[in-house]
């Protein structure tokens, strides 16, 4: 199944990116990236033309990477070979790799996958609210062994939590849930009311008071092609409770493996270690154990990633799974027909 190439795509944290070569498949594409001599990401094809060795395995050199197999040396913002230790330093022309737009916001690496000469910074994706100064955050990422769509899906449709996950919602919300969903562009919102929810361990692990009830609302956004942020809160009678707005980054690796990075906020017991560290242990435990064993079990129960082709039985709650599905192909169509100028997106 094809990728939309021309947008910005979560390559990993920032602090993910130390000293050492970071190789990363994407798209298909192996990937390695590094920080240059001023600490700015570089991103270069993660196999030297010569014999095809990872350039992930070498050694980085200011501005240069520099293969561990024969000692080439690359540029990283150009990928041209700048030293050959062989052949009286002769370059062949053939001596090049192709190099990424790589950039960094709000702690994340992003790499641009289509067309150099159109990434254009300003479609980054907007999500200030991982440096607003009211929210504490932890992060986290995984690796899904199925499609970035399937898991879109199960983003978009939040009726599974009350099922999949007693951490993050209570028994028997679904009959007290109203849900609706809204697309605008290439959005597409899908919205969660529910009143007189019980309080949930994750928002108890937050609110020490005596509520046992609050009215919850979920709002899951998703943007072309794979960003998706989720505003969490709940009313009390007392007042507005916690809030945790988590973000979901999907990156295609492969056909049937997904880059997962997610960052989990809180309003609340700011500068708490303890806390943070259970709420990361929570969120990534809902993710790695109970979400990726489920898509990765209903995809092995599918003959390919497509999944209007296998006439599923479609329900009321899967209408922002569809229409994401929707605008994704679309978007995609577009851009491989050449549709004058396929408008590159924004990643969220």
């Amino acid at each position: 199944m094809p990728y939309l190439r021309n947008a910005w795509y979560a390559a990993g944290w920032s602090h993910d990116l130390a000293d050492q070569p970071l190789g990363r498949t994407i798209h298909d594409q192996p990937i390695v990236f590094y920080r240059g001599e001023r600490g700015q990401a570089l991103a270069l094809h993660d196999a030297c033309p010569h014999r095809f060795a990872p350039l992930s395995r070498g050694t980085v050199k200011g501005d240069r990477i520099a293969c561990g197999y024969h000692g080439l040396e690359f540029d990283g913002v150009g990928g041209r070979c700048v030293r050959n230790p062989h052949g009286k330093g002769v370059i062949p022309a053939a001596l090049s790799v192709r190099s990424y737009p790589v950039t960094e916001r709000y702690g994340m690496l992003w790499v641009w996958m289509g067309e150099a000469d159109r990434a254009d910074p300003a479609l980054l994706p907007e999500l200030p609210i991982l440096e607003d100064p009211d929210f504490s955050w932890v992060h986290g990422g995984l690796h899904v062994s199925a499609h970035y769509e399937l898991v879109i899906d199960n983003l978009l449709d939040l009726t599974h939590v009350e099922f999949l996950h007693p951490f993050l919602a209570s028994p028997g919300n679904s009959q007290r849930t109203r849900f609706r969903a809204e697309q605008n562009g290439n959005q597409v919102s899908s919205y969660y009311d529910i009143e007189g929810e019980p309080i949930s361990g994750l928002f108890r692990l937050l609110w020490a008071g005596p509520e046992e009830r609050g009215d919850m609302r979920a709002y899951m956004h998703w943007t072309a092609p794979s960003s998706l942020f989720l505003e969490t809160s709940i009313q009390l009678p007392a007042g507005p409770g916690p809030r945790v707005p988590t973000v979901h980054l999907l990156t295609p690796e492969t056909e049937d493996t997904t880059h997962y990075f997610w960052a989990a906020g809180r309003n609340c017991r700011h500068g708490d270690e303890q806390i943070s560290g259970m709420l990361h242990f929570g969120i990534q435990s809902a993710f790695e154990n109970e979400d990726e064993p489920m898509i990765r079990a209903a995809r092995s129960r599918m003959t390919s990633n497509d999944l209007f082709a296998h006439r599923p039985a479609l329900l009321p709650i899967d209408e922002g799974a569809v229409r994401a599905r929707r605008i994704l192909k679309n978007l995609i169509n577009a851009e491989q027909q050449g549709n004058g100028e396929a408008e590159a997106v924004r990643a969220a």
